[in-house]
């Protein structure tokens, strides 16, 4: 017995030795998990974004939204609440929805109606993440601005609210792009048939990029909903058509078999063999 017990004592040994010898290599490189975040002085960071430094704010700003303590989110409130520049408030705005507060849409709210329209584009974003700050996103819908139309139809679309959806069809027949991508990325298998429903009232690119996006969503479904999608595509004239079919195609794998991506291609080679 004693031969067996001198040969583990050495396998061990041989085993420290390996492990003392990597381990310093170890410890020079260490990987993501030895990494801590930095501690957040949440004053100091607090004094910066009231300061008259804007990149010192707008750092101070990002630094709060890491947090996700009451008392950062209260810093951040606060300042929006003093009043911030055009350059620091959007900062400060997508921060402050790291930790969500019901006297949020208060403050979000003056914002909303800022004479900036990179300002209210960015209390619009902030909103979507408040229920009672919906009638808000609607109202911005109607804004003279496409980018603050755009940010309050995606602030609409990440909840899938139906609030605004009816001016969002009116966008839709204008051809404005952030109720295109808006309605594409909320609708279901009833709004997608009401929007290929609208053709001819709608601009056939904006029609064809819209019902492209619903295609390619991969929460929308079932197949025999895409099947739909893809028929209503067929109808536009041009080649929006062809190329929202196209992004379809390439962006499904060809397994397991999709009906939908099957009359797709069968679409596009009777388009391109036609000459169309």
């Amino acid at each position: 017995m004693a031969k067996p017990t001198r040969r583990r004592r050495l396998r061990r040994a041989v085993i420290a030795a390996i492990l003392g010898l990597l381990a310093p290599h170890a410890v020079a490189g260490p990987g993501p998990k030895n990494k801590k975040a930095a501690k957040v002085d949440v004053a100091a960071a607090k004094a910066a974004l009231l300061g008259t430094d804007e990149q010192k704010a707008i750092a101070a700003a990002e630094q709060l939204g890491s947090v996700k303590e009451q008392g950062a989110h209260d810093a951040l409130l606060d300042a929006l609440a003093s009043g911030l520049s055009v350059a620091v408030a959007p900062k400060a705005l997508a921060s402050l929805v790291a930790v969500q507060a019901p006297a949020d849409v208060g403050v979000i709210r003056i914002y909303a109606k800022h004479r900036s329209a990179d300002v209210r584009a960015a209390a619009d974003t902030a909103l979507a993440g408040y229920p009672e700050g919906r009638k808000l996103l609607v109202r911005a819908l109607g804004d003279t601005k496409p980018n603050v139309r755009a940010a309050a139809a995606a602030a609409l679309a990440k909840t899938k609210a139906r609030e605004g959806t009816e001016r969002m069809f009116a966008l839709l027949a204008r051809g404005d792009d952030g109720a295109v991508v808006a309605l594409g990325e909320m609708a279901d298998p009833e709004m997608a048939r009401a929007i290929g429903e609208e053709l001819g009232k709608v601009p056939d690119n904006a029609l064809a990029k819209c019902l492209g996006i619903i295609l390619k969503r991969t929460d929308f479904g079932p197949d025999e909903a895409r099947v739909q999608v893809v028929r209503a595509i067929a109808k536009i004239a041009g080649t929006e058509a062809v190329n929202a079919l196209s992004d379809y195609v390439e962006a499904t794998p060809a397994k397991p078999p999709r009906p939908s991506r099957k009359e797709a291609e069968q679409i596009i080679q009777a388009r391109l063999g036609g000459g169309s």
